[in-house]
């Protein structure tokens, strides 16, 4: 069992903050997959191209804390317990006139 937290735009496109995945996962891809299996097409849009297998700009994938960029990407293995976190962060530009 996995237990995924979810935050921002990820959080608003599942309609909760947190659930657990009970099916054998063993990668962050095949966890995605699984969310999106589980959690509809709009959530997967908002996260993750399976197509392109990579994962949205300003989305940050975290496992245990650490991201997964620092990892394998989305080839890191998930074991029993981990607790992972998605969440998105947005950037914007200001802009002042006068």
């Amino acid at each position: 069992m996995i237990k995924v937290r979810l935050h921002g735009r990820a959080k608003e496109a599942a309609g909760l903050e947190e659930l657990e995945v009970d099916k054998p996962v063993r990668t962050f891809r095949d966890l995605l997959e699984e969310l999106t299996l589980i959690l509809g097409e709009n959530f997967g849009r908002h996260l993750f191209d399976p197509r392109k297998s990579s994962v949205a700009s300003g989305v940050i994938l975290l496992v245990n804390g650490h991201s997964i960029k620092m990892l394998e990407g989305l080839e890191t293995q998930l074991v029993d317990k981990d607790t992972v976190t998605i969440d998105t962060v947005d950037i914007l530009e200001i802009v002042g006139g006068g």
